[in-house]
């Protein structure tokens, strides 16, 4: 995992992030709505979105406003008040953004998390109404199906083609698998699997969390 040391702004980040905070002031506030739009499209913040409505309003009677005084309040306030927020906000804005890499890999963990769930929930249907499971297909990647399995592989249906989409399945011991099931029937488990389809040591164990052993 990344550190929070690691996500630190660089020297070209803090300039421009010192440069987009004082924007407001040195524009007399009419960049502080584009400022704050910019910021809220970037961290996703309803309320910088609100902020950058607010400042879009003040600048606006900055212009309208026939009296000029009241206006020159306005932009006043859209330029001071949106500096002192903007400085307020700046190393959210600027140092809470992930490197895209680390966007890339939370994904993929998650990714990995949810699949993980699916397969769980559907071992749950599978154990407790395995006509159920037959009827959505789970296990089945050789069939044409709606329901998301999150990858299982039933070993007692599946052709061997399947099997070797397996990770460390060879073609050999794919064939294997389906010759001793034709033989004796279906598998019961993983210890039954590794002995009598002779897997390497090991290799059914780590597979454990992708097999599924309905029978009829």
């Amino acid at each position: 995992m990344r550190t929070t040391a690691a996500r630190r702004m660089d020297r070209r980040t803090q300039v421009i992030s010192w440069l987009w905070a004082f924007s407001p002031l040195v524009t007399f506030g009419i960049a502080t709505p584009v400022a704050f739009v910019w910021a809220a499209q970037r961290v996703r913040s309803r309320h910088l979105v609100v902020a950058a409505v607010v400042y879009t309003v003040l600048v606006l009677l900055g212009f309208v406003l026939p009296d000029e005084d009241l206006a020159a309040v306005f932009t006043t306030v859209s330029c001071l008040a949106g500096t002192a927020h903007a400085l307020v906000v700046r190393s959210t804005v600027f140092g809470a953004h992930p490197p895209a890499q680390d966007t890339a890999m939370e994904a993929a963990i998650n990714a990995a998390k949810d699949r993980r769930e699916l397969r769980r929930r559907a071992v749950k249907i599978a154990t407790e109404d395995p006509a159920m499971a037959r009827e959505l297909a789970i296990g089945r990647q050789d069939l044409r199906r709606t329901f998301d399995d999150g990858g299982l592989v039933d070993v007692n249906s599946v052709p061997a083609e399947v099997l070797m989409g397996l990770s460390g399945m060879t073609a050999e011991m794919a064939e294997r698998v389906v010759q001793v099931r034709e033989i004796r029937g279906p598998y019961a488990s993983v210890d039954e699997l590794s002995v009598y389809a002779e897997l390497p040591p090991g290799l059914a164990e780590r597979l454990a969390e992708y097999l599924l052993f309905l029978r009829d």
